[in-house]
């Protein structure tokens, strides 16, 4: 693939102006790549002026690194003519005398350059010229410190493949540009004889879509963002606004210097419009820049949603040093992953009347005035209009259907026919022209509308030629929508309705039915349309029954939805009230939601939305990530970016609805709508805004700061009534919510007031401990950036809600995790946590004196690990006369509580703090452990609390040997260096008992790596008794099913198979573990790609083994041979044969040719040359693998081995373009055309013809699929 390249030839082909502006431009580029403003490069003027010796000069304040600029101060002389040696030394010579500006530059350690457009340079006639030059600067003061070069036009080619925008301009300027392709220019197409200056001014009319406030910004505003947005390499931004709005001109914009700061440089920019026929493709242009890692801005016009992710996943997963900037009328508000969004609304009717008098000044300015009020802010609209209004036309007193026949006739007149056809086409929002294609949507279009398919044709033509329709490949659309969806309601009165639908209602027309409903969309106000929309949703219509619905049925229904919203929520309504609709085994529940989202958009729709959002809801599962339901139903509840004007009130209402069920889900819900009702600082929504044509903003939000204090009261009064003393366990949730929100409420919403009454009433001498908590965070992270008064009255709290007596001090500390006091990550962080364990132990003590604390305290005291139990069970421990009484009362406590499941921090801070006195004891609590139903799951927790001394590990053994206690369990010893105590052949017998429980292999290989990893760290070596039980352990995992291990992560288990498997490994042991693997592979039980830890391992320690396993001569050879040696599916190894050293591979053979054919057929054939490894991904640099080349050396028959190697150049499977890695692997074929055997050569060049032919096949077809997709409307 050359798509930019030139010739030697082209460059002399410029002329003197174009060679030297080229030099420019790649001077401004390589400083761009460097990141320095290419504003340091100077030049202009004519060619053949006075320019003292320079035609462009760099001046960098940064230095640059060495490449074709090779210093920082650098002077270019550019001459079209050849240059000798003689005439370089003339060159720099003026009567007699250097030139001053080489001085000058040799006194900034600088560098000077000839540049020639016609010379060709061998080393020794490079070598000539700068001996010329040398001998011009002998008598430089400084002359060592000048460098001196030539470039010739090989060096100018070279230097022209690094950039290919400036290329591109080349080639533009040489009649030879690359069809669709061209550099920065008028991409607008204003006429060449117009000026095209852009007009600015601070009507807001600009979007940052990825913000949260997404206000409205002025023009200039809006171009520096784009800019920054853009500036840097591998960023994507995206342009949407509605046809005719300026997104193009806007573009443009952002490369223009007189615009604004910091404009991007036109020198390195490629731009395209994908509406037009383009060689080659987007996706082939962008693969093929990623390929050469080139570095450009990448502009593309016109290009469709997916096309947009398609390209913007290429660039961001290839580290690209492309920027992408592309182009739509998206009119809704899909956001892109990694896409900064920046949408376009139409111009103020001022900037509108400016461009129009501009364009036509002799139309006058009331006439202007009148384009742009009926344009409505649409430049494109404006401009059309206003070419057809003669000069002395009086505007002021026609209609707007005047002005649309004016519009739609220009000077050419009309016909009846003509008008009549584009009514037709309008009813849809696109349509394909191909016969052969989408059952021949032209055909149809005229079935519709009654007129004969050429006359349908020909009326498009002469639409087109009127610039009143654009055309991408075999896609057409009647544009702008504002002439569109007039033309489509004028259709819709002299068309039917049946006969429209008994076209768009059979199944093959399917596509055409979704484009009319995405133009009835539009046109809610109109009530024929609504009528249309209305037959499609009523009984015996294909929308009547939506519980029965496709998905692209019901993307028709979200279409139309504008049209009559009442209508769609009601039918809803009805369906969700079966179950299995309104449920997320509803496989299109995330659509119906999305709809739902924007049908709760009116104040007297929201409660009837919601309320079928929430039974979708009540079946989602806690904290679901994907599509979550109560996600969408909770940014319902948000001060901004909501997309409801249901009032708070309505709102607050719900919610304290919600709040009174007795339905359990909904209790678990409250908390996260809530949440998002009290979000005082970050708000971001991915929710769809836009609603056909009908006027949407993004939802109620506060206009004055009252508005803003009462939105949060409302919601906080809900919750107070919770909050009262003798409702304890549902005031639990509401204080965690309202405490975890404090900071935002007070720091950035201003809400003092009301969370100082909330403090003063309810967190009254720390009987509100998260609360209390809260506040210190608060002042911690706030309190410098707040005002002295505020800090005051925080800190006022702050000291209201600590704890003021022994128990609330207690709760402040004991069941609150130590990392929460946030005074402890100031410096002295070791001081500061010593502080607060030695307090924690001193609460412990007095708990111990006072029972009825402890008592008060249960059941909090196990129902979570907190950290802080354990230092508070150390002080009782401490504080208690008769440890035994005391841990019996404990043990009694907790049973009293009747938990489901116990957590036993405090127990096991009790028992260590025990042992610090007793020792004898703390085991005899341990061994009481086992005893006790609630405690005994937790053995193996509680007794690693202490040093594990001889009898704990025979316990361990016993206890694993039971089974009474899950395997996951044990893995507790392997926690802060616990097991080190255990010598190897103790921990050998644990694993191996372990190894028998129910998912105990998984247990065992965990424990056994990080014992590797603790010894290797130690610098010491593994047991084999250790050894042996991780065998023991793979084998154990290679006789399950997949199904069984997939869902357990396998950290460890490279650890454990490289030290396990290692050539010292028994090759009894390891025949095993191979057949099982074999076995299992065969009879597809397991997958190789996610056991490739092992499998890599074998190979390379064990090459004998696999190979007779393998190499059997059965009909499982061909599968073991591909899913062992040719996998590549893993993320983390890639299987190959290619490990093992290939003397090894010719060992095994032993001369046998039938092995060495078959064993050639199994390695890799094509390895990377490049700096990755990833085969598929980096197409660009292949070789041929050292082992292919071997196996061909040796084999007596070298054509088979030839065969091989052809047939692989196919990859089994790739991702991207498959024409592109042939070609690459092609090349690496190509050096067989060099090997020493002519047989060889001979059939290297037949089958690189083959080759060749299926690179041209694939890319015409990728080139086909690309416009296809790249060239759509929807």
């Amino acid at each position: 693939m050359r798509f930019f390249e030139l010739e030697s030839t082209d460059i002399s082909d410029l002329n003197d102006a174009d060679l030297r502006e080229m030099v420019a431009r790649l001077c401004e580029a390589e400083l761009i790549m460097q990141g320095i403003q290419p504003s340091c490069v100077l030049w202009g003027g004519a060619q053949e002026a006075a320019d003292g010796g320079l035609d462009i000069r760099v001046e960098s304040t940064k230095s640059i690194r060495p490449g074709f600029i090779p210093r920082k101060n650098t002077g270019f002389q550019v001459k079209k003519s050849s240059m000798s040696k003689a005439a370089c030394t003339k060159e720099m010579l003026e009567k007699g005398c250097i030139k001053q500006v080489i001085t000058t530059l040799a006194s900034q350690n600088g560098a000077y350059i000839i540049v020639s457009g016609k010379d060709d340079c061998s080393d020794k006639m490079l070598d000539e010229r700068l001996i010329g030059m040398r001998k011009a600067v002998e008598e430089v003061i400084n002359e060592d410190d000048l460098l001196l070069d030539f470039y010739g036009r090989d060096r100018l080619t070279t230097w022209l493949r690094q950039y290919p925008g400036v290329a591109l301009w080349v080639r533009s300027q040489l009649g030879k540009s690359l069809a669709g392709w061209s550099p920065f220019g008028r991409w607008a197409s204003t006429p060449p004889n117009q000026d095209d200056e852009f007009l600015l001014d601070d009507y807001p009319c600009v979007i940052d879509a990825n913000s949260q406030e997404k206000e409205p910004m002025g023009i200039a505003e809006g171009i520096s963002l784009a800019r920054e947005r853009l500036r840097n390499a591998g960023s994507t931004v995206r342009i949407t606004g509605l046809s005719g709005v300026g997104k193009t001109r806007f573009a443009q914009a952002l490369f223009e210097t007189d615009i604004g700061e910091d404009a991007l440089p036109s020198a390195n920019v490629i731009y395209a419009d994908l509406g037009h026929d383009i060689i080659p493709t987007a996706s082939e242009l962008v693969s093929y820049l990623i390929a050469n890692d080139f570095s450009a801005y990448l502009v593309l016009d016109n290009c469709p949603p997916d096309v947009h992710r398609s390209l913007q996943k290429n660039v961001s997963s290839h580290s690209a040093r492309l920027s992408l900037l592309t182009i739509e009328y998206d009119i809704s508000d899909d956001r892109p992953e990694e896409t900064e969004v920046i949408h376009l609304e139409p111009s103020s009717e001022e900037t509108v009347s400016k461009l129009v008098q501009k364009r036509f000044p002799d139309l006058g300015s009331i006439n202007a005035n009148k384009v742009a009020e009926f344009a409505g802010g649409n430049a494109r609209v404006a401009l059309a209009l206003a070419s057809r209004v003669d000069a002395d036309d009086t505007l002021s007193n026609f209609s707007d259907e005047d002005l649309f026949l004016r519009l739609f006739n220009q000077r050419k007149g009309s016909t009846d026919s003509l008008i009549e056809c584009a009514e037709i086409l309008s009813l849809v929002y696109s349509f394909n022209v191909s016969q052969s294609e989408y059952n021949d949507e032209l055909g149809v279009l005229a079935t519709i509308g009654g007129v004969e398919r050429r006359l349908l044709f020909r009326s498009h033509a002469e639409l087109f030629r009127r610039q009143l329709s654009q055309q991408r490949g075999n896609w057409r659309a009647v544009l702008p929508h504002a002439l569109a969806n007039r033309l489509a309601k004028r259709g819709l009165q002299n068309i039917t309705h049946y006969e429209i639908n008994s076209e768009l209602f059979k199944r093959k027309n399917l596509r055409l039915f979704k484009s009319c409903a995405h133009r009835i969309g539009y046109l809610h106000d109109f009530e024929p349309a609504r009528q249309l929309a209305y037959t499609w949703i009523q009984s015996g219509g294909p929308l009547y029954d939506i519980a029965s619905c496709d998905e692209e049925h019901l993307e028709i229904l979200s279409y139309i939805a504008p049209v009559f919203p009442e209508a769609v929520l009601t039918s809803i309504e009805n369906a969700s009230a079966d179950p299995e609709f309104a449920s997320r085994t509803n496989k299109h529940f995330s659509v119906i939601v999305r709809l739902l989202c924007q049908l709760a958009y009116e104040d007297e729709s929201f409660d009837r939305a919601a309320e079928i959002i929430l039974k979708f809801a009540e079946t989602e599962k806690v904290d679901e990530n994907n599509n979550s339901v109560v996600r969408q139903l909770s940014s319902l509840f948000s001060l901004y970016l909501s997309g409801t004007h249901a009032t708070p009130k309505r709102r607050q209402a719900f919610l304290e609805r919600l709040l009174s069920s007795s339905n359990p889900k909904h209790q678990e819900m409250t908390h996260k709508l809530f949440q998002s009702a009290l979000e005082a600082n970050h708000w971001s929504s991915f929710g769809t805004f836009g609603f056909g044509a009908r006027s949407r903003d993004y939802g109620w939000r506060p206009k004055t700061h009252e508005e803003r204090l009462d939105w949060y009261k409302g919601f906080i009064e809900i919750l107070k009534p919770i909050l009262i003393p003798n409702n304890e366990a549902s005031a639990k949730g509401v204080k965690d919510l309202l405490a975890d929100c404090f900071r935002g409420l007070w720091t950035f919403a201003g809400c003092f007031d009301v969370l100082e009454e909330l403090v003063r009433i309810y967190a009254y001498g720390g009987s509100w401990p998260e609360m209390w908590i809260s506040i210190k965070q608060t002042i911690y992270y706030d309190g410098k950036n707040l005002s002295p008064e505020l800090l005051t009255k925080l800190e006022a709290l702050e000291r209201l809600a600590a704890p003021s007596d022994p128990f609330s001090e207690i709760e402040a500390y004991a069941l609150m995790d130590t990392w929460k006091h946030k005074e402890i990550e100031d410096e002295n962080y070791e001081e500061k946590s010593k502080t607060i364990h030695e307090k924690l132990v001193r609460l412990g003590e007095l708990a111990a004196s006072t029972p009825e604390y402890l008592e008060k305290l249960a059941p909090r005291l196990w129902e979570k690990h907190i950290n802080s139990l354990w230092s508070f069970g150390q002080g009782i421990a401490k504080g208690s006369d008769d440890p035994s009484t005391t841990f019996d009362f404990l043990v009694g406590l907790m049973q009293a509580q009747d938990l489901e499941i116990v957590q036993p921090t405090l127990f096991g801070g009790f028992i260590q703090g025990v042992y610090a006195e007793d020792p004898i004891m703390a085991r005899q609590l341990q061994e009481q452990v086992i005893e006790i139903p609630e405690l005994k799951p937790h053995f193996v927790y509680l007794l690693s609390s202490t040093p594990v001394v001889e009898w704990g590990v025979q316990r361990l053994i016993e206890m694993a040997h039971l089974g009474e206690i899950d395997a996951q369990r044990f893995e507790q010893i392997m926690y802060g260096r616990i097991h080190e105590t255990i010598s190897d052949r103790d921990l050998a017998q644990i694993l191996s008992a372990i190894n028998e429980l129910e998912d105990g292999v998984f247990s065992t290989i965990e424990m056994l790596g990080m014992r590797i990893y603790t010894l290797k760290d130690s610098k010491c070596v593994p047991s084999e008794e250790l050894r042996t039980v991780g065998r023991a352990a793979i084998k154990k995992l290679l006789k399950m099913h997949r199904k069984t291990f997939k869902m357990h992560r396998q950290i460890a288990l490279d650890r454990v198979a490289t030290e396990c498997l290692s050539i010292y490994a028994p090759e009894n042991e390891v025949r095993d573990i191979v057949r099982l693997l074999c076995e299992g592979i065969v009879s597809f039980r397991l997958y190789s790609y996610e056991l490739t830890e092992i499998i890599e391992n074998l190979i390379v320690n064990f090459p004998e083994v696999i190979l007779n396993s393998v190499f059997t001569g059965d009909e499982n050879e061909t599968l073991l041979v591909e899913s062992l040696f040719k996998d590549r599916v893993s993320l983390r190894h890639e299987l190959s044969l290619n490990i093992v050293p290939v003397d090894i591979l010719l060992k095994w053979c032993n001369g046998n040719q039938d092995r060495i054919q078959r064993i050639a057929a199994a390695v890799r054939t094509y390895t990377y040359s490049g700096k990755e490894n990833n085969l598929s991904d980096n197409p660009n640099q292949f070789k041929l693998s050292n082992h292919i080349e071997t196996f061909l050396n040796v084999a007596e028959n070298p054509i088979d081995i030839v065969e091989i190697i052809f047939k692989d150049t196919w990859p089994d499977s790739c991702s991207g373009s498959l024409a592109a890695i042939i070609e690459a692997r092609s090349r690496a074929f190509a050096e067989l055309l060099d090997h020493t055997s002519r047989e060889v050569q001979d059939f290297a060049r037949h089958k690189l013809t083959i080759i060749e032919s299926s690179i041209r096949k694939n890319r015409e077809r990728e080139a086909a699929e690309n416009s296809l997709r790249e060239q759509r409307f929807e």
